[in-house]
């Protein structure tokens, strides 16, 4: 055979062995995507019965705050969110640190993790419940 009509048969079975190898790891990618959607959605369900989800229902600040109040509010707001490096919740009285307001909510959160057996929740989930401040492991947590 000459040389030239070897090379588009090289370049033909090189092209489909690249589309296999992409093919099989987004078929993996989307198992691994839906396994963690599930699992998310799974958690959140679990996570209903924490305490901020029902204090939240109930706390309603238009109701407590005048507008005289704003600038201490503000200043107390941005005092606790330089101490802390999270924002402050109203718990529908006052202004209360982040891990403060949701200390047991976090316990929550580790119950529900040993329960659907996350470990590493900010790999394994999704979105919020993704980020550090709902890993009972994390630093947050663990200096509160």
């Amino acid at each position: 055979m000459p040389p030239t009509s070897r090379q588009p048969r090289h370049l033909v079975i090189a092209t489909g062995i690249v589309l296999i190898v992409l093919l099989l790891a987004g078929a993996a990618g989307q198992q691994a995507w839906s396994r963690q959607t599930q699992l998310t959605a799974r958690f959140e369900q679990c996570m209903e019965q924490a305490p901020f989800k029902q204090s939240l229902k109930t706390a309603q600040p238009e109701h407590q705050l005048q507008p005289d109040d704003l600038q201490r509010h503000f200043d107390q707001f941005n005092k606790m969110y330089e101490s802390t490096g999270l924002p402050p919740i109203w718990d529908g009285h006052q202004l209360v640190a982040w891990t403060t307001f949701h200390r047991d909510s976090i316990q929550v959160a580790k119950a529900c993790h040993q329960s659907l057996n996350i470990e590493r929740p900010q790999q394994q989930l999704r979105g919020t419940y993704a980020k550090p401040v709902w890993d009972p492991d994390s630093a947050i947590w663990r200096n509160s």
